[in-house]
């Protein structure tokens, strides 16, 4: 009997010690979670603002992230929908996310549970998506759910970095953008990537026909923000003296390369080549092979 009870009275003390321990535990990771700063950047309610912006060859919706950067569903006639961010400032180490959900708190529904993994790249355009992640972005803020890209810190792992989508005031601009979207073109890289431009004999000024195609050409260069190089090359045919034609080739490439620029397409993009009588696209000596061959080749590189 006696024994019993020393046995209760130890069995109580150790159950009492549990309990008084167990507590102390749970506050301390409760502490380490609170310590874990969070940096948000996301634009307020008041201040949240969506724009659209759009041409025969391009739709984009554009949304400021106050203090981090600018946010930009975009697509272009031929390619799909996809989501980047150009930063304010450069990103200065490669880390992984994780883009998710958040229910404003205005919002009832339910977030979507998925979570999806992707990365922030260095440099000043941090995050580009493709089109099922730019599609299920934009899926949720049709829903006026948020955005979420969560990741730590690039130089302090204690701390959080959140960057958001803000929801307010983005259905007018998403109808908008689904209307420009109905109305692109089926034509895209592949229709522009080698364009030819043809001249008359003895001509190296740009004609009305010339002109139409590099104002079309230079709409969808300026749109595509993937061509980072453009090769114009210029040809003449086999009548004349091989130094005049060649002299002639290289102010046809020189005419086209000055009319896109006009256009807005950024010089730097632009190398110039010049060949003469040297490269038949048909080597004959017809007329039509010579009208063929009396041309400028521009080509385009992403």
């Amino acid at each position: 009997m006696v024994y019993l009870e020393r046995r209760h009275k130890v069995t109580t003390s150790f159950c009492l010690m549990v309990i008084l321990i167990l507590p102390v535990t749970f506050n301390s990771h409760l502490l380490n979670a609170a310590e874990l700063e969070t940096q948000r950047y996301a634009a307020g309610m008041h201040e949240s603002v969506w724009d659209f912006s759009g041409s025969d060859i391009s739709c984009e919706l554009r949304h400021e992230i106050p203090q981090f950067g600018l946010a930009r569903f975009r697509r272009i006639a031929g390619d799909n929908l996809h989501f980047l961010v150009d930063s304010y400032q450069p990103i200065p180490e490669k880390v992984e996310t994780v883009l998710r959900e958040v229910s404003p708190p205005w919002e009832h529904t339910e977030p979507d549970s998925l979570e999806q993994m992707v990365v922030i790249h260095t440099g000043m355009r941090p995050l580009q998506l493709d089109r099922k992640q730019a599609g299920w972005l934009l899926t949720s803020l049709t829903k006026g759910q948020v955005g979420s890209f969560d990741f730590l810190d690039w130089n302090d792992s204690r701390r959080r970095v959140q960057v958001q989508l803000s929801p307010v005031n983005f259905q007018k601009a998403y109808r908008e953008f689904k209307q420009c979207l109905r109305q692109l073109p089926n034509n895209g890289f592949t229709d522009y990537r080698h364009t030819v431009v043809h001249f008359a004999l003895d001509v190296d000024a740009l004609d009305k026909q010339a002109k139409k195609q590099l104002n079309q050409l230079a709409a969808y260069i300026t749109a595509d923000e993937k061509i980072n190089r453009i090769m114009i090359e210029g040809h003449a045919d086999d009548q004349g003296g091989n130094r005049y034609n060649k002299r002639l080739s290289a102010r046809r490439a020189d005419h086209v390369n000055r009319y896109l620029v006009q256009k807005g397409v950024k010089s730097l993009l632009m190398t110039q080549r010049h060949y003469g009588e040297s490269r038949p696209k048909i080597a004959k000596r017809t007329e039509m092979a010579r009208a063929a061959n009396r041309r400028v080749k521009i080509s385009l590189q992403r």
